[in-house]
């Protein structure tokens, strides 16, 4: 109320402490004049007030609250008093009551006119007003979006520079981007950068080819080298005082003999080992304990070596770059069309042309008070264009609010290094210190957090001030079991080395078991939130989980599914033409305009929306009588969109066949139907403007080839709005808040992946094409700052408590022992005050973090997860009194004869056991979105890197299908199907060694391995048939299995309809060994990061996790039926050995006495075989 308003300053505003509750009151003291020796010279009309933004949203809403003071004020003038604080202040200071009552009323008739814009409608609106003074004539047609032209333009650079390339430089090419769509991805963020400078460019007169030669020299020559000192290293790296932990006498002669197979091999590609880096002379230097470090020439040159960049991706980078800003300047003049940065760019122009003091006086005299919202998000270009119009002037006044402990938008531009300037030459700050939003422990919690380091945001421009809790908050509470919880509770993985997959799986079954004990508690009446007006039973919807993106967001949904929790992501802006669903109603209409074509009616039977299973197909297929039937059908549907329309026609095929109750009745389908809705609109839309029905699907075609996810009637709709718990990302959750918040994976970090950072003198963004180590280092640190600033942005969005995940975390590959990775990421380096550290100097950091706080924080040790309990349903809550269930359909006529198999029997399992492990057979989350990037451009490798998920397993078993045991895996035949299944041949001499490493390894610990074995003693993908004659229900196969084996025991109830008819399956191996016969299953599951994740016991969570022991119990029941037949004398105890299942990534081509780890073997009893046979034939 106090606040200055004859001078520019700059107004900091932490979270929670009312930024536009202060910027509605600075904007009514302007119109009304008030504030006694700080008021501004005069009371400003609506359109005297500049109020600029950066969203359409936020532009909306600070215009509705600022109508809505507005109109309350003028009321509080007529009755001379207020409730509502902020108003009573101002009636405090208005010294004529009717004036200021006349004052507002015209500001409320003129609001729609009020000066508050985004960034881009006003230098819009001010080239159009200043056109005479700008030089700028507005007459070109805008364009909304320009991803098309974009993609269009991305493309011609692709068939410009990429097709022409050689086989095997396009081959290294297309590691780096399959598509030219993938390249415009990642150059997108930079594109529009105008600030943006390029350092460290070389040889830029270069073609792809010179580029491509110039490297390969480069490697011949350290080859070269390599081979001539090579054999003398050794004697080298022993007389010196290496650290022989790292350099053990059994490590170099590896690392040697690895590099010289290298160096002798013919360069095909940029691949280089990564034992190379051992002996750069830095890393040499760095593990030598005293005296001096090994010397050599060749160190030296392999130091050097690793200062030039080996790769295209620079290179291409930079080229496109500046041919795509080029040549989408030019397109867009000849279609004189500009898009929204383009109005930026001409207004930033026109300010700094002749005429531009002009325009800048023109715009100041219109608008003397401007007022920058959210100014910690501007970008280089916005603030050039706010300081040209007021910071040269002294009789306008500029308001800059912000908060820089918010900046998180820097992907969209936002630069921070901008406000830390802004900050520099603004004479005069204001800080809000009082949060009006937390409970006071959850302010403390905050505060003592982001104090255990004197500059918490690493940048001295950005200080952290604790601020105080709002009075009117101290009864604020969350009540548990009639227990007041600590505002901030952190949970302990305990282990003394975590890794990310492990973390972050177990954080999300820990946070769905934390959401299920506070709904069950709720439903109990046991939870509360507490306030000054009283309790309020704690609701699904108080509840936000806070990710950083949707891989974390599935993760968390999937973990509540489990629990029978429903939730709601609040941050799917993808563009519904992505969907399943957008190609499976092409295909329908399609099948609508030509029922005449069996293809085009059989393509969209097949889709989900009409549900016609397999049999139907087939039946299509020889059935006339059907196919006639169905066409009809679809010339019904044809007849009602000629006559109605799009709309109305899907309408009818939804109500004929029932899509919306079979949707509904599977999991999803709230999603799925809400897509065909929300398509059913758009293409009704898009109908009205298009000729005819054959243009609506060509229509439909184009946009799903090309969505746009910016476009707002193509995002997604929410498929719900019910009292649903929410999920949310943490850049959607700014500016929101909630009662209860968890972020259970603000443990976790992605280090950049570009050299992208800002010198520190003169603020200036530069791109460093040749990543240089002091580059990356500066960017790291922009990636940890900008992380810090992310958590606490999701810290500070809760009202009464906040869980947080947090764990020893080690990424990638190296060794888990000693200090931990977690310092490199926001949280760790918070309370491991930036230095490295293990498990016990976390332990020992959590424990004085939880002193400081004096109760306001708690620590949870969280364990292994098989402690969580395996069904956690929530109860209804009180108010529901109706039980709800599916109505029973009785039908005795049901067929239950069918063909079946093991994963037809395990996908009915309600394997929580599977759900509750999922980590043992995928990536981590994190790799995962750029799985193929990781392993071909940053990891070596390894059977760990090598491509996980069906299409791998099926690539690796077909080697095993064909392979002989007892010969070396020929080199033409692997790379023939190597590039057949798209593979890259740099897997070529892994694949060997490590197809090598499984048939050389002993089975059974003594002389049994498949190397051994002859080429007529065994018969790879066996198939076969088992008769089961009786009717198997699921409850009798278990109890059976769970009786006589110990890891079925362990397992969850199988849960598949009554089976009778035919059991099928292929058993990958079965041989014959010293007159006993085995079969044996490959197993391609990626259970962890290296080595040290293929435990004995991870191999058997593994097995239980897909319910393989049932494969296994079927496989040998099968066997055990054939041999019966086929063998004289036949005897199960004598003649069947036992199971083998190989977990294939964990055979060590390094340590191939770890492999055993990774053997699954035993053999079923023959009691249970005996009991399992009767079973099925009776």
């Amino acid at each position: 109320m106090t606040l200055p308003l004859q001078h520019s300053c700059l107004i900091e505003a932490s979270a929670g402490t009312g930024k536009t509750y202060t910027l509605v009151a600075l904007y009514l003291r302007l119109l009304l004049g008030i504030g006694g020796e700080s008021a501004y010279a005069r009371p400003l009309s609506v359109k005297e007030i500049l109020l600029v933004t950066f969203t359409d949203a936020i532009t909306q809403e600070l215009r509705s609250r600022i109508r809505d003071n507005i109109h309350r004020l003028r009321l509080s003038c007529f009755c001379g008093y207020s409730d509502d604080p902020l108003l009573a202040n101002l009636l405090v200071q208005i010294t004529n009551l009717p004036l200021a009552a006349r004052q507002l009323l015209a500001a409320e008739q003129q609001i729609d006119e009020a000066a508050i814009f985004t960034i881009h409608s006003f230098c819009q609106r001010m080239l159009n007003y200043g056109s005479l003074e700008s030089g700028v004539l507005f007459q070109n047609k805008f364009l909304e979006n320009e991803s098309h032209l974009l993609q269009q333009i991305s493309a011609d650079f692709w068939r410009r520079y990429c097709y022409p390339l050689p086989e095997n430089v396009a081959r290294i090419v297309q590691q780096q981007w399959k598509s030219p769509n993938d390249l415009l991805t990642e150059l997108l963020p930079y594109l529009h950068s105008e600030a943006l400078v390029i350092c460290n460019i070389q040889y830029q007169k270069e073609s792809i080819i010179d580029c491509h030669n110039r490297i390969i020299i480069n490697i011949n020559s350290l080859k070269q080298q390599w081979c001539t000192f090579a054999p003398h290293l050794h004697i080298i790296l022993d007389i010196n005082n290496l650290n022989r932990l790292v350099y053990s006498k059994t490590k170099i002669l590896s690392w040697l003999k690895k590099i010289s197979l290298w160096a002798n091999e013919p360069t095909i590609d940029y691949e280089i080992p990564i034992e190379l880096e051992q002996f750069k002379t830095s890393v040499l230097k760095k593990n030598t304990l005293q005296g001096e470090p090994p010397h050599h020439l060749l160190f030296a040159s392999i130091e050097q070596f690793y200062r030039n960049p080996f790769s295209l991706r620079e290179f291409i980078l930079m080229l496109a770059l500046d041919e795509i800003r080029q040549a989408l300047e030019q397109e867009k003049k000849l279609r004189d069309e500009i898009g929204f940065d383009d109005l930026l760019r001409r207004f930033d122009s026109a300010l700094a042309s002749k005429g531009g003091e002009a325009l800048a006086q023109s715009v100041r005299s219109r608008y003397p008070v401007a007022m920058i919202d959210e100014f910690q998000d501007t970008d280089p270009q916005q603030y050039r264009i706010f300081n040209r119009l007021y910071g040269v002037s002294n009789s306008s006044v500029l308001l800059l609010i912000g908060d820089p402990k918010q900046a998180i938008y820097s992907f969209r531009g936002a630069d921070i290094f901008i406000y830390m300037r802004a900050r520099e030459l603004v004479k005069h700050h204001y800080t809000l210190d009082t949060n009006w939003r937390s409970a006071p422990g959850m302010v403390n919690a905050v505060n003592q957090l982001f104090l255990c380091l004197p500059k918490p945001f690493i940048f001295r421009d950005i200080p952290f001030k604790p601020v105080a809790a709002a009075e009117s908050n101290v009864n604020l509470r969350f009540l548990l079991h009639d227990q007041p919880q600590p505002a901030m509770r952190l949970w302990l993985q305990v282990s003394n080395a975590v890794r990310v997959s492990d973390y972050q799986h177990m954080m999300a079954r820990q946070c769905a078991v934390t959401v299920s004990d506070w709904l069950k508690a709720a439903s109990a009446g046991l939870a509360w939130l507490e306030d000054n007006k009283g309790k309020e039973l704690l609701q699904a919807s108080d509840i936000a989980i806070l990710v950083r993106n949707r891989n974390e967001a599935a993760l968390i949904s999937d973990a509540l599914t489990v629990l029978s929790i429903q939730s709601i992501y609040l941050s799917n802006f993808n563009s519904v033409f992505k969907t399943t669903e957008a190609r499976e109603i092409m295909w329908l209409l399609q099948a609508v305009l030509e029922p005449e074509q069996d293809t085009k009616l059989r393509c969209a039977l097949a889709t989900s929306l009409l549900s016609c299973n397999a049999d139907i197909i087939d039946t299509f297929n020889i059935d006339e009588h059907l196919r006639n039937k169905w066409r009809a059908e679809f010339f019904t549907y044809r007849d009602i969109w000629l006559q109605r329309g799009v709309w109305p026609m899907l309408h009818y095929i939804i109500t004929r066949n029932s899509i919306a109750e079979l949707l509904l009745a599977c999991s999803g389908g709230e999603r799925c139907l809400t897509n065909v809705l929300h398509l059913g609109e758009l293409l009704q839309a898009a109908s009205v403007q298009l000729n005819n029905e054959y243009a609506l699907v060509r229509w439909l075609a184009s946009q799903i080839r090309f969505p746009n996810d910016k476009d707002k009637n193509q995002q997604l709709w929410l498929e719900s709005d019910r009292n649903l718990v929410q999920i949310v990302t943490v850049h959607k959750s700014k500016g929101l808040e909630f009662p209860l918040v968890l972020l259970p994976f603000a443990s976790n970090f992605r280090q950049t992946k570009w050299s992208l950072f800002h010198d520190r003198q003169q603020y200036q963004a530069w791109f460093d094409l040749s990543a240089a180590p002091n580059s990356i280092k500066l960017a790291e640190e922009e990636r940890l700052a900008e992380d810090l600033r992310l958590l606490y942005v999701a810290v500070t969005r809760s009202i009464y408590h906040c869980c947080i995940g947090i764990a020893p975390l080690f990424h990638g590959n190296r060794k888990k022992t000693g200090a931990s990775d977690l310092h490199l990421s926001a949280l760790g380096y918070l309370i491991q005050q930036g230095n490295y550290g293990n498990a016990q100097f976390l332990r020992d950091q959590l424990e004085k973090l939880l002193f400081r706080a004096r109760g306001d924080i708690a620590l949870c040790d969280i364990k292994h997860p098989q402690s969580l309990p395996l069904t956690l349903v929530p109860a209804q809550p009180k108010t529901v009194n109706v039980a709800l269930s599916a109505r029973y359909w009785p039908n005795p006529k049901f067929d239950i004869w069918r063909v079946t198999s093991y994963t037809g029997l395990r996908r009915h399992s309600t394997s929580l056991m599977v759900d509750l492990q999922p980590w043992l057979d995928v990536e981590v989350e994190e790799e995962a979105s750029n799985n193929s990037n990781r392993q071909q451009n940053i990891e070596p490798p390894t059977p760990h890197t090598f491509p996980c998920g069906v299409f791998a397993g099926k690539f690796l078993h077909s080697l095993f299908e064909t392979i002989d045991f007892t010969r070396q895996l020929d080199s033409n035949c692997l790379s023939t199907k190597l590039a057949k299944n798209s593979i890259d041949q740099r897997w070529l001499p892994v694949i060997q060694q490590w197809i090598k490493t499984i048939i050389t390894t002993s089975l059974n610990g003594t002389t049994l391995s498949l190397n051994r074995l002859d080429r007529g003693s065994y018969f790879a993908e066996l198939p076969f048939v088992l008769s089961v004659n009786t009717v198997v229900k699921a409850q009798d196969i278990d109890k059976l299995c769970k009786h006589y084996d110990r890891l079925s025991a362990r397992c969850p109830p199988l849960d598949f309809p009554p089976v009778k008819g035919l059991l099928k399956g292929v058993i990958d191996l079965v041989f014959c060994w010293q007159k006993r016969y085995y079969l044996l299953d490959y197993k391609s599951n990626w259970l962890g990061e290296d080595n040290d994740a293929y435990t004995s016991l991870a191999v058997e969570q593994a097995m239980i996790a897909h319910r393989y022991e049932l494969q296994y119990q079927l496989y040998t029941l099968a066997l055990h039926r054939y041999m019966r037949h086929r063998l004289v004398d036949y005897d199960y105890q004598r003649d069947f050995g036992g199971i083998f299942y190989l977990f294939i990534r964990g055979f060590d081509m390094n340590c191939p006495d770890l492999s055993n780890n990774s053997i699954y073997t035993c053999r079923p009893d023959v009691a249970f075989i005996n009991q399992l046979d009767q079973m099925f034939s009776c």
